[in-house]
């Protein structure tokens, strides 16, 4: 007769090695519960979801709350609770739309077989009526002793040396395992195991939706599929999206879908060989030679039910289902008999961790289990961790004194460098630091601007990556105006529609609303006086949001990049005239002259990037401006009326070319485009800020310069604390966000005098 076992897949793995080595395998063939289940009822697929999720106006969740009830109901019954009935009214209508998969070949094909089942504890009372298995344990004593510990440090720890005590007794470290670990105990496991150098393959599932490649794709809806470090989380994401191709896809359903799958797919574990491994109790049974480890006996380890599911237990009389008391009671009959089976077998638990007050588990008492304290800490294995918990135990006497029973013996054997402090970056393994850098390295005006400013505070920003992302309204408003102003000139703009649909993006207070009014109006305004300054120049090409990269020659791919809010330009054969202009909403400052220390060096590094990008054939350069786009000058100010009128003029510095100027700026003699621009008298206004053709060439070779100094620096991670003091004021830490990170003393201040003007550029190329 053909024997078909239904197990787990870790139990199957167990079960055919055992076969195999008793050449038995003949006849047998493996089924999960679940495949079994859905091939003995029916499957189904997103399609379904989808469908219940659209007719019936229901959240993904409660959708698979009712398609994991429908195994239980009758298409053909009549129920007397209401429930039952909605349910069997989607079951029929989703049989009708044939979105139920069934498989009629599969009862006959099992007539003739038996059906065993091996650790599955926790079935439904259909799923054991089907397989023809009942779970008939009885809660028994267990003949094992239980080792409690004050914090799960030190149960940790015991764990640990017990495990050596195993290795070092000649045990296969890959018979030793702990199972049903709680995620509150991997991070410090993780930390002590590294400090007796015990391997563990800790099951750490990361989703793939929190991957840049997931955010990129769903920004852009498309794959860098040249990227072969993007190709094992491509691979999954074009899975998802052919399961999704009969869906809509512009339906919201489709997107709550995607996003459900994504967050619900992970990543692929890599684990080590010879190493701990953490296995699941109920999945699997062990043999007498293998060691289990079982941390976190505490009052949550069993997880009990509670009748708090869609079917309550009155809902499940009709059912073929059991109630949440039943399932308790067989919950804890069925621990007590597999932790009774298992040889050997160590369980622990904690009354504390850094985060969590733990409760003793009632499952001690009614196990009739031994509780046991023991310390079988020697110091004998970990310097390191021996140095740690020394520091620990001063801190205790120090502060609280108290002392410990180990304090004298590790401080007369360890000398550490306790109440010593040094703010001092001290480095990081270079080899290591480039291995993880992105590829390519990406750099902007604002990443390089940040490591001119402080290497240290480039450091936390862009290699630890611990500046959070704040979703201000602000940003929200400024990254609306940047929008609006890249489409009003197009033929079709139509300025309420595009409004409207970027304020849906964001859910916004009353009080955000309120001040919305305004900004529309102002933003209005602006278009208005953009349109006005379009009548005074004849540079009518424009290229918004333009992305500028010079790839770079270095030990590791490096790429400059910038985004320039708006080039106008005037095109002659293959000569390009062409203007920067950076929108700003915010005080200005056109000074470049700190760019001798590389600071303010945004308009030089636009300048960079148009020069060596090689992304127009023959630049001429006209103009490097700002243009502020969001400024509300205070009512109260004197001169409020001609700030209202120049608060819109360019700002920056122009070129000495007079034919070029004038096509540009057809009022420049006294310019209403370009704020302090005069000429008269053969000669240029003493506030006119310009760069002749020599200054030119000099300033974009020191931008260079400068940028790869910064790239080699970098690379070379050097990451020293270093805040510049510009003219007697701190530019670097008055908006940084980890300036109580640092701990800076005022040694390592960089102090730098004021730059009155271009000649450090030098005279020559």
């Amino acid at each position: 007769m053909n024997r078909l076992i239904v197990c787990p897949n870790n139990e199957k793995e167990k079960i055919l090695e055992k076969l195999s080595k008793d050449k038995i395998l003949h006849n047998i063939k493996f089924m999960t519960k679940e495949e079994f289940i859905n091939n003995y009822y029916f499957s189904y697929n997103d399609n379904a979801l989808f469908y219940l999720m659209n007719k019936y106006n229901l959240h993904i969740d409660v959708a698979k709350v009712y398609l994991k009830y429908l195994y239980v109901i009758d298409e053909n019954k009549s129920y007397k609770n209401t429930k039952l009935n909605n349910l069997k009214d989607i079951k029929n209508d989703l049989i009708t739309n044939k979105l139920l998969v069934f498989n009629k070949a599969f009862k006959n094909s099992i007539k003739n077989t038996n059906i065993e089942v091996k650790s599955y504890y926790d079935l439904e009372k259909y799923e054991e009526e089907l397989l023809n298995y009942t779970n008939n344990l009885e809660l028994i004593n267990v003949s094992k002793d239980i080792y409690s510990f004050n914090n799960i440090e030190e149960e940790i720890n015991f764990v640990a040396l017990k495990i050596i005590e195993l290795i070092n007794n000649n045990i296969d470290i890959n018979k030793i395992y702990i199972c049903n670990l709680s995620n509150d105990y991997y991070y410090s496991i993780n930390k002590i195991f590294s400090y007796y150098n015990i391997p563990i393959n800790l099951d750490n599932k990361n989703t793939i939706y929190s991957t840049k490649v997931v955010k990129d794709y769903l920004e852009t809806k498309e794959l860098d599929l040249e990227d072969t470090k993007k190709s094992i989380i491509n691979k999954k994401i074009i899975n998802i999206l052919k399961d999704l191709n009969s869906i809509d896809s512009n339906s919201k359903e489709y997107e709550t879908i995607l996003l459900d799958k994504l967050k619900n797919t992970y990543l692929p574990i890599k684990k080590m060989n010879n190493a701990i491994n953490i296995r699941d109790i109920y999945k699997e049974e062990f043999n007498d030679d293998e060691y289990i480890f079982i941390l976190g006996f505490n009052n949550n380890f069993l997880n009990l039910n509670n009748d708090t599911d869609y079917l309550t237990d009155k809902d499940k009389e009709e059912v073929s289902m059991y109630s949440t008391n039943y399932l308790n009671k067989r919950k804890k009959a069925t621990l007590s008999n597999i932790l009774n089976n298992i040889k050997n077998i160590t369980l622990s638990y904690s009354n504390n961790s850094p985060f969590n007050t733990y409760y003793k588990s009632s499952l001690i008492d009614e196990y009739s289990l031994e509780e046991k304290v023991i310390d079988n800490d020697k110091y004998n294995y970990s310097n390191i961790y021996n140095k740690l918990r020394l520091g620990e135990y001063l801190d205790n006497f120090y502060i609280y004194g108290e002392k410990a029973s180990n304090l004298t013996k590790l401080n007369n054997t360890y000398k550490i460098p306790y109440r010593e402090y040094s703010n001092n970056y001290s480095g990081i393994n270079n080899d290591t630091y480039l291995k993880h850098l992105p590829y390519p390295l990406n750099l902007s005006y604002t990443s390089l601007n940040t490591y001119n400013e402080c290497h240290f505070k480039y450091y936390i920003r862009y290699v630890l990556r611990l500046e959070p992302y704040e979703d201000k309204f602000s940003t929200f408003v400024g990254s609306m105006y940047h929008e609006i102003l890249t489409l009003y000139k197009k033929t079709n703009f139509n300025f309420e529609e595009v409004y409207k649909e970027y304020l849906e993006k964001k859910e916004l207070s009353l009080k955000e609303r309120l001040l919305l009014v305004k900004i529309k109006e102002d933003l209005l305004l602006l278009i208005d006086k953009l349109k006005e300054q379009q009548k005074l120049t004849n540079y009518n090409e424009e290229l918004y949001e333009k992305k500028l990269e010079v790839p770079l020659d270095k030990e590791v791919a490096v790429n400059i990049i910038g985004y320039i809010d708006k080039i106008m330009y005037y095109k002659e054969v293959e000569d390009m005239y062409f203007s920067i202009i950076d929108y700003k909403t915010g005080t200005i400052d056109t000074h470049i002259e700190p760019m001798k220390y590389g600071l303010h060096m945004q308009l030089p590094v636009y300048l960079y990037l148009i020069h060596y990008s090689k992304a127009f054939t023959s630049p001429i350069f006209t103009g490097i401006y700002y243009q502020n786009i969001l400024f509300n000058y205070p009512k109260w100010s004197k001169n409020l009326e001609k700030e209202e009128e120049t608060k819109y003029l360019l700002q920056g510095y122009s070129t000495t070319n007079l034919d070029i100027l004038n096509r540009f700026d057809k009022t420049f003699e006294d310019s209403k485009l370009i704020r302090s621009m005069k000429y008269d008298n053969d000669k240029f206004g003493p506030y006119t800020k310009t760069i002749d053709d020599d200054e030119l060439i000099n300033l974009v070779k020191y931008t260079k310069d400068i940028i790869n100094k910064n790239v080699d620096e970098i690379i070379s991670s050097d990451f020293t604390i270093n805040p510049k003091i510009y003219n007697g004021k701190n530019v670097s830490c008055e908006f940084c966000n980890f300036k109580d990170v640092c701990y800076k003393k005022d040694d390592d201040n960089i102090y730098l005098d004021k730059v009155e003007d271009l000649s450090f550029l030098g005279g020559e190329e």
